[in-house]
């Protein structure tokens, strides 16, 4: 189940097909079901029973686009917590995969997130953009995962259209991608290809 806060579920399918994930052959065949939300047109306690609906359905992942729009169905911050962590409480006694996006402010500078929902998540990962030879690039690193290892470097990632998502090399030449001031320590030969 898919809960598009931030766009359009015809957006998210045009999105979705120029990476090569065909988003809207499985909501036709019923793999995946997708809904755009409309924060002032639903309270926080019937987006909640859409999705416990869905879940005694059948569904076995929740994918919630973004947190941001969430937040802003929400009447007050302490209500946010309360909601997403029993909402997260059923979700994991139900087995359900539940993916949370949250936007985080700013673009280049250190970026804060609006709320800190990590100690809600299992697995933490973030994706951020720096500067490297004149371009904007983006990175992605897993910050947290509750159980288990995980790998700890920082690596390039790419959103392409027709190749769809690519991770490159830890970008090892770097210091600082994740604090917002990414300083250069290398040749430069460790990038992936542009174009």
């Amino acid at each position: 189940m898919f809960f598009a806060f931030d766009e359009t579920v015809e957006i998210a399918c045009e999105r979705a097909a120029a990476l090569g994930f065909p988003l809207r052959e499985q909501m036709d065949n019923g793999t995946i079901t997708a809904r755009q939300v409309d924060p002032a047109e639903l309270s926080p306690g019937e987006f909640a029973v859409r999705v416990r609906k869905g879940v005694e359905a059948g569904g076995k992942v929740v994918v919630i686009d973004s947190l941001n729009g969430y937040l802003n169905a929400m009447p007050g911050e302490k209500y946010l917590f309360n909601q997403l962590h029993e909402l997260s409480a059923y979700l994991n006694q139900q087995g359900v995969i539940t993916i949370l996006i949250l936007a985080q402010h700013g673009l280049i500078a250190a970026l804060e997130a609006p709320v800190d929902l990590s100690y809600l998540c299992d697995m933490v990962v973030n994706t951020r953009y720096f500067e490297a030879f004149g371009e904007m690039r983006q990175s992605v690193a897993v910050i947290k995962k509750r159980s288990g290892h995980h790998e700890k470097t920082i690596r390039e990632f790419k959103l392409e259209s027709g190749k769809g998502i690519r991770i490159g090399d830890p970008l090892k030449e770097f210091q600082g991608i994740l604090a917002g001031a990414p300083v250069f320590h290398g040749r430069g030969d460790q990038m992936m290809e542009t174009g």
